[in-house]
């Protein structure tokens, strides 16, 4: 779970090779974009291959999208790390 104390956010501000928020939050927010795209091409290679008619694929069916789902989780953890960042700033956290 993300926590937004700060010598957490500090050690991930370090992490991201960056010492503020706002470009923690610039880092996390290209990075996220990132893993959407990706995603979504292992998405659209799913669709492909699923549609191609290749036999004995289905193990592959499945490890795309394991790995879609599991890179969408990765970027919604750096959505909730980006928030963290967003509430500190602010003052909130």
């Amino acid at each position: 779970m993300v926590t937004a104390r700060r010598k957490d956010l500090d050690a991930w501000a370090d992490i991201l090779g960056v010492d503020n928020d706002a470009d923690a939050m610039t880092v996390l927010s290209n990075q996220y974009g990132r893993l959407l795209v990706i995603a979504g091409e292992l998405n659209t290679f799913q669709n492909k291959f699923s549609k191609s008619g290749v036999v004995g694929g289905d193990d592959i069916l499945v490890a795309l999208n394991d790995a879609a789902r599991e890179t969408l989780d990765a970027a919604d953890g750096l959505r909730l790390l980006r928030r963290s960042f967003e509430r500190h700033e602010r003052g909130v956290a």
